[in-house]
């Protein structure tokens, strides 16, 4: 199940909107070392996902953390690594090799473009996944759209569910029935487990 924000309450919905105007300002506030996040995803994506599966990654947008070295690093990124398309219409995110022809989103960052190979989701290991904010829970807050959310509920329980802090942890996040938790989250220096409870 995806984030479907008109399922939320009113509060809910106040609530994230306040919450994300307060991460925005702790973004703009640094300078993530984006050679850390690199290195330490590295190594532990060596260990943790299969050769033969996909890592997906996102095109870094405004202060997100810029994952192209840990791109560079690879031997033949082609094979390995992934990235979303947004749909010019409807909320499913579409997941396609990376490496391929780009076409610039109204959002301002680099995508796929339309009509590109598509890699199912059961050759799908891991998602590096970006947000404004998370906690210690592993809760995300995205930016309202609900395109993570689907995305990662269709996913095998046994995908890796990377956040990418930012090296900032939120306060307890408000979190509504569809959104999706992380399995991990990812600091400049170290990739930790999120302990979910079932």
């Amino acid at each position: 199940m995806g984030s479907h924000p008109e399922a939320d309450s009113a509060e809910l919905v106040a609530e994230k909107g306040r919450r994300r105007a307060l991460a925005k300002a702790a973004w703009a506030s640094t300078a993530p070392d984006h050679a850390g996040f690199c290195r330490s995803l590295e190594g532990f994506l060596a260990e943790a996902v299969p050769p033969g599966q996909r890592v997906v990654l996102y095109q870094a947008m405004g202060s997100e953390v810029d994952l192209g070295g840990l791109v560079a690093a690879h031997d033949d990124p082609g094979q390995r690594f992934a990235v979303t398309r947004t749909p010019d219409e409807g909320l499913a995110l579409t997941v396609h090799p990376w490496g391929g022809p780009q076409e610039r989103h109204p959002y301002g960052y680099d995508q796929p473009t339309a009509g590109s190979p598509r890699i199912p989701d059961d050759e799908i290991g891991a998602v590096l996944v970006p947000a404004l904010a998370f906690d210690a829970a592993g809760a995300r807050l995205g930016r309202g759209k609900g395109y993570y959310d689907r995305f990662l509920a269709r996913l095998s329980p046994s995908c890796l569910r990377i956040g990418i802090t930012g090296d900032h942890l939120a306060e307890p996040l408000p979190v509504g029935p569809h959104d999706v938790a992380m399995t991990h989250l990812a600091f400049s220096d170290r990739v930790v487990v999120i302990r979910l409870s079932l």
